[in-house]
């Protein structure tokens, strides 16, 4: 595997324990949590000799062990640090929090600052690689592997065990009170662990090397995110307590009425195989109690069921959302002030934009409100929280369909501004829509951008033959699902199913019109899909260059290169050009390594034009947002906290700022990005909506 010209760094790892659940209550609260201990820290500098790794952990006095660590190495690495040299760590965001949550505090080691900071995981997540240090390596085929067993004996050292009962037993006859928290922990544990530790930071140098270090523009990114995640988002406390009184007390009123329904034998709709054993009873069998079966059921027209049947799907459904485990993240990842921090993924999609951790901003639900009658419901988010905190099932239950349809619909409204703060928000408007026409050059569709036309309808009018303006909602409507659906070379059948989502039924002879129609008016797009195909694959074949339009195709090692306008490069890991059977015959197309959206395994995806188009368009729109948050963070008016999709979220100072300044900074296109038709919306508030 090559090796590059890398920023010397110095690599190190942290081995903690703690009675605190990392993967529910996040890094942040876990390095904050009093029973968060040190068991170790292995590191080593770049100009050591290969393989030198040093070694650092507390005393273990129940162990009859003293702090150990060699005093020097330490004091180089304090040195390294002071004269700034950078820092590496897989996932770093861990290693930041342990070092300035525990180490600074507790023993006095010196603070290190936010530009100093790199990660091996974020430049894995860059080359389209697995995250997991394991994974990585294993997929760079790294001679260097992360110790399996070692990594057995971690988890046992890393939580809190129960007494034996002979200790039990000794403690009683000797009157004395059991310990409030026991370990698995010996000389022989202890040693093995330091081991793992050690292997893990040699790892992590591996894969690091194995690759090349983030662009001077994208670490500027990855150094904001760090930054963001740390400053953390604020959430309405007394909310959460709220909506969580709220649904413990729904749950048992449905599960009580969901026992009646079936005459006790479901208690609880988490009973799953029993649930479908009664579903079965009632002559209506389920394959499943997931989601998608029980809406397609519930808002099908063509179904119809007894009133049992029906009433328990709407229970099951009710029970399941997702809501519930919403509001007990943000109950389990608020700090004492009541912030969340480190719910940011740096690159967490393979195009580079952000994803989220523990509560997840990026997949709350749409939500809706609804009369008791079915009608729907305008509410403001304050006036529905208003609601929702009196507490009151009875009041909200006369103006609301169903409570926790009311709380789903609340959850963003639990994120609110600081103390003595308001919240920015602004969305970029049809990004995608833009970015595709101006990666294709349609110069022609673009105009309707420039012109404040809506291309909804201008799409509508192609695909019916007759003008169609916002007032002709049902063809408004058909035009924006095919703007935002057809973009990416989708079929007939997919175009269905697509308007289905939607509420909006069709045959497969309309669809076949409407796909039509967008090929023909967007000509440019559908010869972009095979332009990118063709490039990409020319660029394996030849091992050289190819410019297609305004990205550059290059092959560089093992990996496949699209480099972006922005100048940054989306990968695709060890491709293949391969024939492949298609509906229209064998052709060859582009084939690579990567992490599978359904399996999470690291196997060969095969790819086409239409998806090529898709990466290249998200990940410009992407590259738009995080230069709107570097100048966001710049202007020193917003910190942002958040990037939800194409929706950036700052908070600002009361009576500071202003809505337009703030779009006009999302807005600004810099120069790689010139003429792209870019424009934002956004609002001013206390909470967050949509």
């Amino acid at each position: 595997m090559k090796r590059f010209a890398n920023a010397p760094v110095a690599s190190l790892d942290f081995e903690t324990r703690s009675a605190c659940n990392l993967k529910t209550h996040g890094t942040w609260k876990y390095s904050c949590d009093p029973s968060t201990q040190i068991l170790c820290l292995a590191f080593r500098l770049p100009h050591w000799p290969e393989g030198d790794v040093s070694i650092w952990h507390p005393a273990f006095p129940n162990l009859g062990i003293d702090e150990t660590g060699e005093p020097d190495r330490l004091a180089e690495l304090f040195q390294w640090i002071a004269e700034g040299g950078l820092i590496e760590a897989h996932n770093s965001f861990f290693e930041y929090c342990i070092w300035m949550n525990i180490q600074t505090p507790q023993y006095g080691w010196p603070e290190i600052p936010f530009a100093q900071w790199r990660c091996s995981a974020a430049k894995c997540a860059a080359h389209a690689l697995p995250r997991k240090l394991e994974d990585a390596a294993r997929a760079l085929k790294l001679k260097v592997q992360k110790d399996v067993d070692g990594a057995k004996v971690m988890m046992k050292m890393t939580k809190p065990r129960k007494s034996r009962k002979a200790e039990r037993v000794a403690w009683a006859k000797v009157g004395v009170k059991a310990p409030r928290r026991l370990w698995h922990e010996s000389r022989e544990l202890l040693d093995r662990l330091l081991l793992y530790c050690a292997y893990d930071v040699l790892t992590e140098e591996a894969i690091s090397q194995s690759l090349p270090d983030l662009s001077p523009d994208e670490q500027r990114m990855f150094q904001m995110d760090l930054e963001l995640n740390v400053t953390g988002f604020q959430i309405d406390r007394e909310a959460v307590t709220a909506a969580l009184t709220l649904i413990h007390r729904e749950s048992v009123i449905l599960n009580q009425e969901l026992s009646g329904i079936t005459d006790g034998k479901v208690r609880k709709a988490t009973q799953r195989a029993k649930m479908l054993a009664w579903f079965d009873s009632q002559h209506f069998p389920l394959p499943d109690t997931r989601k998608e079966t029980i809406d397609g059921l519930l808002e099908s027209p063509h179904h119809s069921m007894p009133w049992k049947v029906k009433r328990a799907l709407e229970v099951i459904r009710t029970l399941g959302r997702s809501s519930t485990a919403k509001y007990r993240a943000m109950k389990n990842w608020m700090a004492r002030d009541g912030r969340v921090r480190g719910g940011m993924l740096y690159h967490g999609a393979t195009t580079g934009r952000w994803s989220g951790k523990g509560v997840q901003p990026h997949n709350f639900p749409k939500g809706g409100l609804f009369t008791p009658e079915g009608k729907p419901l305008k509410l403001s988010m304050d006036e529905l929280w208003r609601l929702i905190k009196a507490g009151h099932r009875p009041d909200i239950r006369k103006k609301v369909r169903n409570v926790m349809e009311a709380l789903a619909t609340a959850l963003r409204g639990a994120i609110t501004a600081g103390a003595g703060k308001q919240l920015y928000v602004a969305d970029y408007a049809s990004i995608e829509a833009r970015v595709l026409l101006w990666v294709a050059g349609d110069e022609d569709a673009l105009q309707v951008f420039r012109d404040h036309r809506d291309i909804y309808c201008e799409m509508a009018s192609s695909i019916y033959g007759y003008p169609c303006s916002k007032e002709t909602l049902t063809e408004r409507s058909m035009g924006k699902i095919a703007i935002l659906g057809l973009g990416y070379q989708m079929g007939v059948s997919k175009f269905v199913d697509t308007c289905a989502k939607f509420g909006i039924v069709i045959d497969d002879d309309f669809s076949q019109t409407v796909v039509d129609a967008y090929r023909t008016k967007f000509w440019r797009v559908k010869q972009l899909w095979k332009d990118q195909e063709q490039a990409a694959m020319r660029a394996v074949k030849t091992r050289r260059s190819v410019r297609c339009g305004k990205v550059l195709w290059l092959l560089e090692g093992t990996f496949l290169y699209c480099q972006l306008p922005s100048g940054r490069r989306l990968c695709y890991p060890f491709p293949l050009v391969q024939r492949k059977e298609t509906p229209w015959g064998v052709t060859e197309g582009l084939t690579f390594m990567g992490v599978d959206a359904y399996t999470h395994k690291w196997k060969r995806q095969t790819t086409y034009g239409g998806m090529i188009v898709e990466n290249i368009v998200q990940a410009i729109a992407r590259d738009l947002m995080a230069y709107a948050m570097v100048r966001a963070a710049e202007d020193g008016t917003y910190q942002v906290i958040l990037s939800v999709h194409d929706e950036l979220v700052a908070e600002a100072l009361q009576g500071v700022g202003s809505v337009g300044e703030f779009e006009s900074l999302m807005a600004e296109c810099p120069d790689w990005a010139d003429g792209c038709p870019v424009e934002a919306e956004g609002w001013v508030g206390y909470r967050y909506k949509k």
